[in-house]
C-alpha cells in the first residue's frame, strides 16, 4: 500500500550540490506540499526543508588524494545514507552530480532495494570517463540534464529516458542586474568551496593581485567565502601587506560579482555564474600534479571550463597547471581590462552563452522544470499520485 505523501530523498555532495538541492526542495515544496525531504547536503537545503542524515562538508574533496584523505567520512557517510534508505524505504531517491560517491556507493544499494532513481545534473560524462553510461543505464531510471548538448549526447547512445530542463543557475540570475562599468571596479578572487582547492590556488590569485597593484596600484579585490568554508580559514591566508586590499566577503557569489569588472576564477561552477552575470574572467585549474597527469589522459574535451564548453570556442582564458602563474595571470588580465574592444567583445560572447541556457521552451524556471519533471515520474512510473 502506497504511503499517503511521498518521501523523497535528495543526495548532494559539495557547495554546488546543495544549491541546486535547495532550489529544486523549494520547487518540489511548492507542488507537494506535504512531501518528506531527507537526505545528504548542505545548510541551503537544511534551510528549505531537507532533513539532513550527513552533512555535505565533510565529502568535498577534488582529486585522488583528497579523496584518500577524506576516505573515513566518505564510508561514514555512505553508511548513513544507507540505513536510512534501508530503514524509510522512500518513494524516490533523486541524485545530484556528485558521481563517485552516488553513482558507486549509493545508486547500487538503492537499487538492490528497489527505489527507483532519478539523476538531476548527470555526471559530466561527455567529458571524461564515458564508460559510466553504462552504469547510469542500468541503475538510474531517468536523468535529468542541464546543459543544452546532454541530451542529444546521450539519445545518440541509444539512452532515451534524459530529459533537459535548463541549468538551474539560472534561477539565480532571473533577477541580477549588473551596474554600470564604472561602478564596479573591483576584481573578484574567486577560489572555489573546496579546501583543498582553496589551499592550491587562493595563493596564487593573491600573488598575482599582488603583482597587478603594482601596475594598478589603486586596485581593490573582493574574495567570497562559501557557505561550507568558515571565513577565518581565509582570513588566516591574506599576507598583513595585502589586507587593506581585499575585502572577504561570506555572502552569495551573485552580490560579489554585482560589484567587479573582471574575475580570476577556479574551474568548476563558479565560472558558469561568473558567466552569467557577464563578468570577464580568467580561468584558474590547478590539481595535485599526479592526479592531473592521470585525469587528462580520460578528459575527451577541448577545455576544461563550461563556459567556453557551451560557447564551442575560447571566449576566456583557461591557465592549467603550470601555466597558472602569476605572470600568466596579470598578462591575461592586462589582455582584456586594458582593451575596451576586447572587453566588450568578450561581454558579448558571455551574453550568448547566457542566450543558449535559457532557451528551455517554457516559462517555468529550470528547478520548477525538474521538480514538474519528478511529480511526473511518481505519477506515471510509480503509480504515486503527488
Amino acid at each position: 500500500m502506497k504511503k499517503p505523501t511521498p518521501h523523497l530523498v535528495i543526495v548532494a555532495g559539495e557547495d554546488s550540490g546543495d544549491l541546486h538541492g535547495a532550489n529544486l526542495a523549494k520547487a518540489l515544496r511548492r507542488l507537494l506540499p506535504a512531501c518528506r525531504l531527507s537526505g545528504i547536503g548542505g545548510e541551503k537545503m537544511a534551510e528549505n526543508g531537507v532533513e539532513l542524515i550527513f552533512s555535505s562538508k565533510r565529502l568535498a574533496v577534488v582529486g585522488i588524494f583528497e579523496v584518500l584523505s577524506r576516505l573515513g567520512d566518505i564510508i561514514l557517510g555512505a553508511r548513513s545514507i544507507r540505513r536510512h534508505l534501508a530503514a524509510s524505504r522512500p518513494d524516490l531517491l533523486i541524485l545530484i552530480d556528485f558521481p563517485d560517491f552516488n553513482l558507486n556507493l549509493v545508486a547500487p544499494f538503492a537499487r538492490r532495494l528497489r527505489i527507483p532513481i532519478v539523476y538531476y545534473i548527470s555526471p559530466q560524462i561527455w567529458a571524461w570517463r564515458q564508460g559510466r553510461i553504462n552504469k547510469i543505464q542500468r541503475l538510474v531510471k531517468k536523468i535529468l540534464v542541464i546543459l543544452p548538448f546532454e541530451e542529444d549526447f546521450y539519445r545518440r547512445r541509444q539512452v532515451t529516458k534524459v530529459e533537459y530542463v535548463g541549468h538551474p543557475l539560472l534561477d539565480q540570475f532571473k533577477s541580477f542586474h549588473l551596474p554600470p562599468l564604472q561602478e564596479r571596479p573591483d576584481i573578484a578572487l574567486i577560489p572555489g568551496s573546496r579546501p583543498g582547492e582553496i589551499r592550491r590556488i587562493l595563493p596564487l590569485m593573491i600573488c598575482a593581485a599582488r603583482l597587478y597593484l603594482r601596475e594598478k596600484p589603486e586596485s581593490h579585490f573582493r574574495i567570497p567565502v562559501a557557505p561550507s568554508i568558515d571565513i577565518s580559514d581565509i582570513e588566516k591566508m591574506i599576507p598583513t601587506a595585502f589586507r587593506k586590499h581585499v575585502s572577504i566577503q561570506k555572502v552569495p557569489l551573485t552580490e560579489v560579482l554585482a560589484g567587479v569588472s573582471f574575475a580570476l576564477v577556479t574551474s568548476g561552477t563558479a565560472t558558469l555564474e561568473t558567466a552569467l552575470a557577464g563578468i570577464p574572467m580568467v580561468v584558474i585549474y590547478r590539481v595535485n600534479e599526479l592526479s592531473y597527469q592521470l585525469g587528462r589522459r580520460l578528459i575527451s574535451v577541448p577545455f576544461i571550463s563550461l563556459v567556453n564548453l557551451i560557447a564551442g570556442r575560447e571566449i576566456v582564458p583557461e591557465l592549467i597547471q603550470r601555466k597558472a602563474r602569476p605572470e600568466t595571470i596579470v598578462e591575461q588580465l592586462r589582455k582584456t581590462l586594458d582593451h575596451p574592444n576586447k572587453y566588450r567583445q568578450t561581454c558579448h560572447a558571455l551574453a550568448a552563452v547566457r542566450k543558449k541556457l535559457e532557451r528551455i521552451g517554457t516559462s517555468a524556471s529550470p528547478s520548477e522544470k525538474a521538480a514538474q519533471a519528478l511529480c511526473k515520474f511518481l505519477r506515471e512510473e510509480i503509480g504515486q499520485q503527488p
